[in-house]
């Protein structure tokens, strides 16, 4: 019986590793709604909308300006070209909040004991729980016929917010980005 404690112990320390390193992935998930009945090929040119959600009463985050540079380049690779009197709105929104999840899960317990008059016992199944908060981060970017003022395509990137993300903002923005112009159906 005690030959198995050890497989038991390594059967959940490699189950836990494998749940702490698929929790720690930093790739946002990524969603798209499409209008199917849209032609992107009958669009050529792309201004940013000139009330931009994400943007401040008086100037320009540095975010923001991230978030801009991110979406020309993603727009400019689809085959658009940036113009005054554009054929497409972008616009785009920043919202982080934070979140609480609780997580339960099976697991036992490695007591052993004896007491007089019940014999020995050993493993009992329990329910652990795991509550975690986090800072959670969407990002969407909306692409708008200008003329009939219709939503065509909406991006949406979800994912945590850490201190790694503030470190390395421009590059998880220009990530998030790159991610979701994959899902726009123009090349």
């Amino acid at each position: 019986m005690s030959a198995r404690i050890p497989l038991i112990v390594k059967s959940i320390a490699i189950v836990m590793w494998t749940s702490i390193l698929f929790s720690c992935a930093s790739t946002p998930k990524i969603y798209s709604l499409l209008d199917d009945r849209v032609q992107f090929n009958n669009y050529k040119t792309f201004a940013f909308h000139p009330n931009l959600s994400a943007e401040g009463g008086n100037y320009d985050s540095m975010s923001s300006r991230y978030i801009k540079v991110a979406i020309q380049n993603e727009m400019q690779k689809k085959g658009f070209r940036e113009a005054e009197d554009a054929d497409l709105w972008v616009n785009f929104n920043v919202h982080v909040h934070d979140k609480l999840t609780v997580q339960s899960s099976p697991s036992i317990s490695l007591y052993y004991g004896f007491r007089r008059d019940y014999g020995v016992w050993g493993n009992y199944p329990m329910m652990q729980e795991r509550i975690q908060q986090y800072t959670e981060g969407t990002l969407n970017i909306d692409l708008i016929d200008k003329k009939t003022n219709l939503l065509l395509w909406e991006g949406i990137a979800i994912g945590k917010v850490t201190s790694s993300t503030y470190d390395n903002l421009e590059v998880k923005i220009n990530e998030a980005v790159r991610l979701m112009f994959e899902t726009l159906p123009k090349d």
